[in-house]
């Protein structure tokens, strides 16, 4: 018979962790995850199942992939999107509030070899973007006019820009991968010397460039290097390190005041520290280190997409196919203070290109796909129709010793529902041994939020009697040496996260 009835409260915090031993996890860590698809660690606290997305924006006219999509504030209703057009030179297109209009592309561009239309918002004394794209000149649109960029010292073929001190700077040129050019200042078309433009050798092919802080950092495969000053006079080139570099030029973002990019052994920071220097390059991503890797080895790194949402303090790593799986990161504090980032992973995205920023107040995170559509993300609870799988499960969690038997009696996990949700409950005992028997899963609901008053209509979706915050008790029989929870939903419910659990359970033998 068993005694000491107990209850243990495990907080759903930490983030996916697929690096830690089996035993450290279940006994210091039990409110992470070694699964967690479909799931963001949420500001309010727990795990919240992702928001859907939706094909608000229709399909772009042409033929194949979308190549690039844009939110520019200022520029036509702020949506821009790339595609091949089935005939003609205009690839480049903007959303009317009903229906993509083609910009007339001055130059004669093709869209044929090309993988990807990148986009850099500018603004010299009106708003414009730059695309680039490796094949054809970069060029400038401000909502009237597109406008090729064919100064004679130029690069011809870019694939990336950006904007600093006052220049635009173009990079990755295939027949000149190690050469950054620069414009005169405020002057994005003009790259005349006398005029104060110039280039850089910067001694390896250029991966990716990006701002962070008045400074212009620029990588390479095994290398990072710096620019700093303010213009041709006094722009100094400095090294960073020669000993690791970035994998894919869409992967560096800035977030939470890091600079971050995925490097050969993880994601890393540029931040302003004084570890190296001035900057910080330990990886962030150590507790994902073997999901990290699988991505590294599995996915083919040029196609991958990355995106800021703001407002929630992510960014997420896509991928062209629906059968490939993307990284979620997220900042939030934590107990002891500070904030540090904890991750998940994605399921069901396909991605070609995305975008995200603010489209006056209102922050507006855009994808498109190999169909030639543009998505809207943070939008709907399905994926454009399709269900959303989500999957937490818990550490092996042991209490104290890993070899005594524990009678276990319910479980009660704390949710915060969005609306109607079902949820299953699976229940793995002793770290998964095959030779175990496990109790049937269980399925718990909860009807969804409360309706306020004064705003609620009589007769719609919106539930009267919901429980915003609800607790579900699973009861269940069995025993064993460790348990782990296993929160499975597929479906077009409404968002859900489960902030927590506690475990009612008695104590055993030792065998």
């Amino acid at each position: 018979m068993a005694d000491n009835v107990q209850t243990f409260k495990v907080i759903s915090r930490g983030g996916l962790n697929t690096t830690g031993d089996v035993l450290s996890q279940g006994q210091d860590f039990p409110g992470s995850a070694t699964k967690l698809l479909n799931y963001e660690p949420d500001l309010q606290g727990g795990y919240r199942r992702i928001s859907g997305f939706t094909n608000t924006y229709g399909t772009v006219t042409g033929t194949g992939s979308v190549l690039g999509v844009c939110v520019a504030d200022g520029i036509h209703n702020g949506i821009l999107a790339a595609r091949k057009p089935s005939s003609g030179s205009n690839y480049l297109h903007y959303w009317t509030g009903s229906a993509w209009a083609a910009v007339t592309s001055a130059g004669s561009p093709t869209m044929n070899g090309v993988t990807k239309v990148r986009f850099t918002r500018i603004n010299f004394g009106s708003p414009k973007i730059v695309l680039t794209d490796g094949i054809n000149p970069a060029a400038t649109y401000d909502g009237s006019s597109y406008v090729q960029i064919t100064d004679s010292n130029a690069p011809t073929d870019p694939v990336i820009s950006e904007v600093y001190q006052n220049h635009l700077f173009l990079a990755g040129d295939p027949a000149k991968k190690d050469e950054l050019f620069f414009s005169a200042p405020l002057a994005e078309t003009d790259f005349t010397p006398a005029n104060g433009a110039g280039n850089i050798n910067v001694g390896f092919d250029i991966v990716a460039i990006k701002v962070f802080r008045n400074i212009l950092y620029i990588f390479g495969t095994n290398n990072i290097k710096r620019l700093v000053g303010n213009n041709r006079t006094d722009f100094t080139l400095e090294n960073v390190t020669n000993n690791l570099g970035c994998l894919a030029t869409d992967s560096v973002i800035e977030i939470g005041g890091d600079l971050l990019f995925l490097a050969p052994d993880g994601i890393r920071p540029i931040g302003g520290t004084a570890k190296i220097g001035d900057v910080n390059l330990e990886t962030v991503s150590k507790k994902i280190h073997k999901t990290v890797q699988n991505t590294i080895n599995t996915e083919t790194l040029t196609g991958l997409s990355s995106v800021l949402i703001r407002s929630k303090s992510q960014f997420r790593y896509m991928f062209d196919s629906t059968s490939s799986v993307g990284i979620l990161g997220a900042l939030r504090e934590s107990p002891q203070g500070g904030f540090g980032f904890e991750f998940a992973t994605l399921f069901g995205f396909s991605v070609t290109c995305a975008d995200s920023g603010y489209i006056g107040t209102t922050e507006t995170i855009i994808h498109g796909d190999s169909t030639g559509k543009v998505y809207a993300q943070e939008s709907g609870t399905s994926f454009a129709g399709s269900d959303v799988l989500s999957i937490y499960q818990t550490p092996y969690l042991y209490f104290q010793d890993p070899r005594q038997r524990k009678i276990f009696y319910d479980m009660s996990t704390y949710l915060r529902a969005e609306g109607a949700i079902s949820v299953s409950l699976g229940i793995v005992y002793d770290f998964e041994d095959t030779d175990i028997l496990n109790p049937a899963n269980v399925t718990f609901s909860a009807t969804g939020t409360a309706a306020v008053y004064g705003s609620a209509i009589f007769d719609t979706t919106q539930v009267y009697d919901g429980n915003p915050s609800p607790v579900e008790t699973a009861t269940f029989t069995g025993s064993g040496k460790s348990i782990s929870f296993r929160f499975v939903a597929e479906d077009t419910n409404a968002s859900h996260s489960i902030q927590g659990f506690t475990i009612t359970y008695g104590l055993g033998d030792i065998r």
